[in-house]
């Protein structure tokens, strides 16, 4: 095949529209980019965003009574539909980048980085936890849809939390790590 041909097949391929359950349709290459520099999504993209999960995690507690569960086998689906049709979660940071993606679609200002071989996911705070109703059950379900996202993004990448506001520490860091059947490869 020609190198032009190549070229408009490869360029065709950013504008292939990614399906996620629950969330805007949007072409590839946005998607790509919106994982890489979370802060350009357009707030009216990340209302939709939000709504359309938040309606999807109503629907599918009609089936199953535990939120938990519901948010993390959400968080499963979602990964799952990133890595198929964007390769995406080849590693910790890139699965650090998803979880800071999802948090603001939220409007929780996390950001990624790298630590030696892990990355980390600092959120300073949600806008809402430090009101009366918010507290350690509701940030659980959270947590539960992010571990479900990195597990779907990439089973071999494993989150645990160095810290959490809901444990009265001053901000919450997930750290991204190779699991340890990976490191004994």
């Amino acid at each position: 095949m020609p190198a032009f041909l190549q070229t408009v097949r490869r360029s065709a391929g950013a504008f292939r529209p990614v399906t996620v359950a629950g969330l805007p349709r949007v072409p590839r290459g946005v998607a790509l980019l919106a994982l890489r520099l979370p802060w350009l999504v357009p707030v009216r993209l990340r209302w939709r965003a939000a709504a359309g999960g938040l309606g999807l995690v109503i629907a599918r507690l009609q089936a199953e009574s535990s939120v938990g569960a519901v948010m993390q086998s959400l968080g499963e689906e979602h990964g799952r539909s990133l890595r198929e049709q964007l390769s995406y979660g080849k590693g910790p940071l890139e699965c650090a980048r998803a979880v800071t993606l999802a948090n603001r679609l939220f409007r929780i200002h996390a950001h990624s980085e790298m630590r030696g071989e892990s990355a980390l996911v600092i959120t300073p705070g949600c806008p809402w936890s430090r009101e009366e109703w918010w507290g350690a059950t509701a940030c659980g379900a959270f947590s539960r849809y992010e571990v479900g996202l990195t597990r779907g993004l990439n089973p071999q990448v494993r989150l645990r939390y160095e810290s959490k506001r809901t444990r009265g520490d001053r901000r919450c860091v997930g750290v991204y790590s190779w699991s340890e059947e990976r490191k004994a490869e």
